[in-house]
């Protein structure tokens, strides 16, 4: 698997789906720097966007642990798994590991948003181009323990 990608704190989307989902998650923040997961009402989300979303759990173990909690449909078929409940360790080979872990890793210690496009290599669809957009959330408001991310590929 390759992925290729840049990394934009500039949230500036072509897919409306990902402003949708950035508009979401700043109605929940609020003043906060960020909300928690306790704040996403699913009932709430207008039901267009879940098959685009994502949650990773963030564990802060010896080493940094990400878990797949939630896969949208969209996102499933475009890589033709469902990973949901597993580890991005157990999944991805090392040099994958560390290309698909980057962008997460940028949100947890920036506690930022950050807007992420490429292609994909997943699956054997090097051809197969992505728009993303991961934002953090904190059951404590200071320590990102899950990461909302919303996800456009581009299935043509």
């Amino acid at each position: 698997m390759e992925v290729q990608g840049d990394f934009n704190p500039d949230l500036d989307f072509q897919s409306e789906r990902l402003t949708e989902t950035a508009d979401y998650w700043q109605s929940l923040r609020g003043a906060r720097q960020m909300p928690s997961h306790g704040d996403i009402d699913p009932l709430n989300l207008p039901p267009r966007l879940l098959p685009h979303l994502e949650l990773v759990d963030v564990y802060h173990e010896a080493e940094l642990r990400l878990r797949w909690r939630l896969i949208g449909t969209h996102l499933t078929a475009a890589v033709a798994r469902d990973s949901t409940g597993k580890f991005f360790d157990e999944l991805y080979p090392s040099n994958d590991l560390s290309t698909l872990s980057a962008p997460f890793k940028w949100v947890i210690e920036n506690m930022k948003p950050l807007h992420w496009t490429g292609t994909s290599g997943i699956a054997g669809k090097d051809w197969m181009c992505f728009e993303s957009v991961l934002f953090p959330l904190s059951s404590d408001g200071k320590t990102v323990n899950m990461i909302l991310g919303a996800v456009h590929y581009d299935l043509r």
